[in-house]
Formats: C-alpha cells, structure tokens, sequence
C-alpha cells in the first residue's frame, strides 16, 4: 500500500493534523460519490412525461448540491497558497447556491402559486446576491456570511402554512431536520479547538442533504 505523507506545511490552515485532513477528504469522497449517484437516481425518478418546470426545478437543485460538494473539496484539501483563497470565494458562493437549489423544487412544484412563487424569488434574489458578493467582495460580508446563511435557509418558515398544506407529514419532518444538522454544522465549523472539527462538520451537511434530497426525491417520484 503507498501511502501518502503530507509535510505539516502543506495541510490547510483549518486542519490541524494529518489524520484530520484524512478523514475530511474520506467524507468529501463519500459525498462526492454519493452527490452523483443522487442525480443519477434523481434523474431516473423523474417520469418521462414530466414538464419543463419540473425538469428545471430538479435541474436547478443538482446543480446546487454538485456544485456545493465539488466546490467544498476543491478548497478544503486545497494546499495553502493564492489558488486556495481563490477557491475559497467559490466554496462559499456555491453554499448559497445549494440552499436556493435545495428551496426550488419545494417552493415551485410542491407550493406552487403565489406563495411559491414568492419564495423562489426571495430565495434566488438573496442566494445570488450573496454567491456575487462571496466571489467579487469577499471581505464585506465576511463577518455577516454564516448568519445570512441560517437566515437564508430558515426563510421557508415564512411559508409554513402552505409547506403544511403541502407536504406530507414525513417530508416537513426531514426539512425540519435538514435544517437542524445544518445548524448544527454551523456550531461545530465554528468549534476550532474540537479535534476533527472540519470532518465532523462536512459529515453533517452530507446527513442534512441527505435528508433534504430525501424530500427532492419523492417529490419528483410523485412528479
């Protein structure tokens, strides 16, 4: 078996040893594979007669998840140096991304109307201007960026009513949790001094999306 040896100099400053950036790059390969196969199934769900919206909803929310995963370990197992700040902006931009992916195929096919409509719009305004000041200006809404964040991601509790009317019981349940692991992700990234503190928290953001494309899925199974 070669192993590979990685000097102190070369892990990213978030990661303290080389068994942390071990296991965070075993999650982010479980993610990976796991992120590609969920599009491959989500696209096999998908019923063949299934309208342009549809497709542009479960489209939107691949995209979102892929570019979420693919961004996240292109930065994290990144060598420090000009590429890694770079692939920073990239990391976080693709963040907003995700959640605004993850609230299309809920808001336009599952509430739908005007009160989906209005959160698709709400979502997508607030997602990508936050993704355009991540990659352009970093730096002014670095402090405020894990906030905007969880606010953006709980915004769907503007539209309980409909959610209630229109999802069964099961699937508000694992948004609900989605949500929660989310959050919780965001204590542990912030819990620096926690060994495996970076591994543990990409671990829960793959268990919130999980959750979440459980509720995509049957979504577009029921298509």
């Amino acid at each position: 078996m070669v192993r590979v040896r990685l000097p102190a100099a070369s892990l990213p400053a978030a990661i303290a040893s080389r068994a942390e950036y071990a296991a965070d790059a075993a999650v982010h390969a479980v993610g990976l594979l796991a992120g590609g196969l969920a599009c491959l199934g989500l696209a096999l769900a998908l019923p063949d007669a299934a309208g342009r919206r549809s497709a542009a909803a479960f489209g939107l929310y691949a995209a979102g998840l892929l570019a979420m995963l693919g961004c996240s370990a292109l930065y994290n197992l990144a060598r420090p140096g000009q590429w890694r700040r770079i692939l920073q902006r990239f990391d976080h931009a693709a963040i907003f991304l995700m959640i605004a992916g993850t609230y299309t195929p809920v808001a336009l096919l599952a509430i739908g109307g005007g009160w989906g409509w209005a959160l698709f719009a709400t979502v997508w305004a607030g997602a990508l201007s936050g993704a355009l000041l991540k990659l352009l200006a970093p730096a002014r809404i670095e402090r405020a960026a894990i906030l905007l964040y969880l606010l953006l991601g709980w915004v769907g509790l503007l539209a309980i009513g409909p959610l209630l009317q229109s999802l069964p019981v099961a699937d508000l349940l694992l948004l609900l949790l989605g949500g929660m692991l989310y959050s919780l992700g965001v204590r542990v990234h912030l819990a620096t001094a926690l060994r495996f503190h970076t591994a543990i928290w990409h671990g829960l953001v793959l268990a919130a999306a999980a959750c979440h494309y459980a509720v995509v899925l049957h979504l577009a199974s029921a298509d």
